[in-house]
């Protein structure tokens, strides 16, 4: 099925802001690419605040859906949570260093829309850790909403500070290290055999 302009714009506005960061793209710049003319994409979108705020609904959107894709994928909860990080490690290589920048900077609503979401994924990684210490991933004495909330702090908090993180380290290997500490801190022998698969594989 063909897609809207409405749609087009969108889609096409969200990877260059992704990739480029927000203030680099101009709404000029998004026109040529699209070769349509900025009144038209301003007869859709009252300014450019509102397109970001839509480009990040989609990005949240896509977002829910991959999420649901490596559910269903995946061997067992614990191995979700490994291949969600993966995921996200992916998605942060891929993400312009002053896109979360800029928008913490400038536009204070989609900020917000955003803390909002993030409630959602503690609730995701809420059940998803309450599986794998049922089934044994986890050590028993700890607290799914807790490891939820931290996972869920830690890994938002590698979205926002990720230039500063670049400018100290090689991103990738920082990522990696903190997080593979962090499951092989809270996993059991079964789950500690599930992380050397990954590492072996990845």
């Amino acid at each position: 099925m063909e897609i809207g302009t409405r749609e087009r714009i969108i889609e096409h506005a969200a990877g260059q802001f992704l990739s480029n960061g927000i203030r680099n793209i101009t709404m000029d710049e998004l026109a040529e690419q699209l070769g349509m003319s900025k009144r038209t994409i301003y007869e859709l979108f009252k300014d450019k605040k509102e397109l970001v705020m839509e480009c990040m609904k989609y990005f949240e959107k896509e977002k829910a859906k991959f999420n649901q894709e490596i559910l269903r994928s995946s061997e067992n909860s614990f191995d979700a949570l490994l291949n969600l990080f993966n995921a996200n490690r992916d998605i942060l290589l891929k993400t312009s260093r002053s896109f979360y920048d800029d928008i913490k900077k400038y536009f204070p609503e989609v900020s917000q829309y955003r803390e909002c979401q993030k409630k959602n994924l503690k609730n995701l990684f809420n059940d998803i850790f309450q599986e794998a210490k049922e089934e044994g991933f986890v050590l028993e004495s700890l607290d799914p909403a807790i490891l939820s909330e931290l996972f869920t702090e830690e890994l938002f908090s590698f979205f926002d500070e990720k230039q500063l993180l670049q400018e100290k380290f090689r991103f990738k290997e920082f990522y990696e290290t903190m997080y593979l500490t962090f499951f092989r801190g809270i996993a059991t022998d079964k789950g500690r055999a599930v992380i050397n698969n990954h590492t072996d594989n990845n």
